[in-house]
């Protein structure tokens, strides 16, 4: 038994050997083909095509601009894994600033932006064709609307959603799985994302923003009777500026954080984590939930 452990032994030595040998010799063809026969002249050989691509370098771009007349009042965006922001211009029409990139040309190929219109709504959609690979590119989108666009509306997968110098009085629906969300003036707002923050400044009778893993920051400019401002969160803060005339009935609640208002509550159930009442004489209605973090409600 024991010549027979030998023999196995030192054939596995020899095969150890013969293995290191092959690994040691494949690395100096490689080095030696990276580094190329300088001592000649001769330039090393540039990196293969996935070389650049897996090394991040070299990625596939496309601009384009294109503009769509129209007298539209409502505009929809929808992307996957790129940006999407949206601002007002004097022209009439819609112009779409698209960037598509991706890290292979037929990747490029696959993906696609279609421009619809529908009526008085005009809708701008990224669109892919082919297999999962086929599938690998991603168009971020620079909107302008007219003045006299009344709803916007932006989908994206993975991106930020940014809606900014925009005339008062437009509706206003953003959603987005992994980004953030800012508008910077909005009537009726509906605004949701799962990990990524809100901001936003609200003038309308309807708020409903939503995020599961992200921050809500924002300024409620009015709220009548009959209106109503909701804000939930499960991990992060929220915090708000009010105008000084508030009428609202309030219901503020978190379970790991304090809660500060600086406006006069009355009528009101105090608790650290919880605050039931209302401000001024109550006409429109506030609810603010969050589970891990603080609820701020300041004076503007």
């Amino acid at each position: 038994m024991s010549t027979r452990h030998s023999a196995i032994d030192i054939a596995g030595i020899i095969l150890g050997v013969v293995v290191i040998l092959v690994v040691i010799g494949s690395m100096a063809l490689i080095a030696r083909s990276r580094i190329g026969v300088s001592s000649l002249g001769v330039a090393a050989p540039t990196r293969s095509f996935w070389e650049q691509r897996l090394s991040g370098h070299g990625a596939l771009r496309e601009e384009k601009d294109e503009l769509v007349a129209g007298d539209f009042t409502a505009v929809e965006i929808r992307n996957i894994a790129g940006s999407i922001g949206v601002h007002q211009g004097a022209a009439n029409g819609v112009s779409v600033h698209s960037v598509k990139t991706a890290m292979f040309p037929a990747a490029m190929d696959g993906v696609t932006v279609d421009i619809e219109k529908q009526g008085s709504r005009l809708l701008v959609e990224e669109r892919h064709t082919g297999g999962f690979f086929m599938s690998a590119g991603s168009v971020s989108f620079d909107i302008t609307v007219p003045p006299g666009v009344k709803i916007i509306e932006a989908r994206s997968v993975s991106g930020s959603i940014t809606v900014r110098d925009v005339a008062p009085g437009i509706d206003q629906s953003l959603s987005t799985i992994s980004g953030s969300i800012t508008t910077s003036k909005t009537a009726n707002l509906s605004a949701s994302s799962t990990s990524g923050s809100i901001q936003f400044s609200f003038d309308g009778s309807r708020l409903d923003a939503h995020t599961v893993s992200g921050s809500i920051q924002g300024r409620i400019e009015s709220l009548d009777k009959g209106d109503s401002a909701s804000m939930r969160t499960v991990s992060g803060s929220v915090d708000v500026e009010a105008f000084a005339g508030l009428n609202a009935t309030v219901s503020l609640h978190t379970v790991s954080g304090g809660i500060l208002c600086e406006l006069p509550v009355t009528g009101a159930a105090q608790k650290r984590n919880s605050v039931e009442g209302w401000i001024g004489n109550g006409a429109g209605r506030m609810e603010i939930t969050t589970t891990s973090g603080p609820i701020t409600i300041r004076k503007m």
